[in-house]
């Protein structure tokens, strides 16, 4: 594998375990599509989902990624380290790829439009129903795992990072670092996953209803200066004791 192709499965599979020691170090940075994969790592990626997805987290196993891909066993260990080093590279890739689309898509909105195109983002997040069903099967082991509830929580603030980027924040880092602004990313994605959970067990759901509600809350609460920027969340003039 060329050393491009190493950086790219290195910085798309967020640092997960892999037989190079160096690599152990390395944060997740979830800004590069899970596409810069080299080809092989991601035949396996799609693989351990699918099975997930219709079979549940026991029966992911090695062998079965191994014949799911129609790959060598081997590259496991080779792109990923070891069984717990495809799970995290699984969860760093559950709607991982939709989240940037949506981010290139935001990018030159409007801000006349900008509230009313995050909330159909949203809803294009939900349309990923087998992704969530990956998210929820690895849950219960994410919240027992020491080291997958720390990247998940990274996942979370890039989630909310990008949230804020859809809105206009000139900073999301700094964004976040506003309480009220962190909350309000907090509960976009809160509202992603928990329309998602109800999808997931009901398909034919319709979700018009909420997501048009949650639309009219958040124009509501957004302030938005003349630039199209976010100025925070609550009153036009700033003075959060009127509410």
């Amino acid at each position: 594998m060329s050393s491009a192709s190493e950086a790219a499965s290195q910085r798309a599979a967020g640092g997960a375990a892999t037989p190079r020691s160096s690599r152990a170090h390395l944060r997740p940075a979830f800004e590069d599509p899970l596409s810069a994969l080299p080809e092989t790592a991601q035949k396996l990626l799609v693989a351990a989902k699918s099975i997930i997805a219709n079979d549940g987290f026991d029966a992911l196993t090695l062998n079965s990624v191994s014949a799911a891909s129609g790959e060598n066993k081997a590259m496991i260990s080779y792109y990923f380290g070891n069984k717990a080093g495809l799970v995290a590279a699984v969860l760093d890739s559950v709607i991982h790829d939709e989240y940037i689309a949506s981010h290139d898509r935001m990018k030159d909105v409007d801000p006349e439009w900008r509230t009313q195109r995050l909330v159909e983002e949203m809803r294009r997040m939900d349309t990923a129903i087998e992704e969530f069903r990956v998210f929820f099967e690895l849950l219960p082991h994410v919240l027992r795992d020491e080291t997958l509830r720390p990247r998940i929580a990274s996942l979370y603030r890039w989630y909310w990072s990008v949230k804020l980027e859809w809105l206009g924040i000139g900073s999301p880092s700094r964004g976040l670092e506003d309480p009220e602004l962190l909350g309000l990313a907090q509960i976009l994605s809160a509202v992603i996953d928990g329309l998602a959970v109800q999808a997931a067990i009901d398909p034919e759901i319709d979700l018009e209803n909420p997501y048009r509600i949650f639309h009219r809350m958040l124009e509501a609460s957004l302030t938005t200066r003349p630039d199209g920027t976010v100025a925070g969340v609550g009153p036009a003039d700033g003075d959060h004791s009127k509410q």
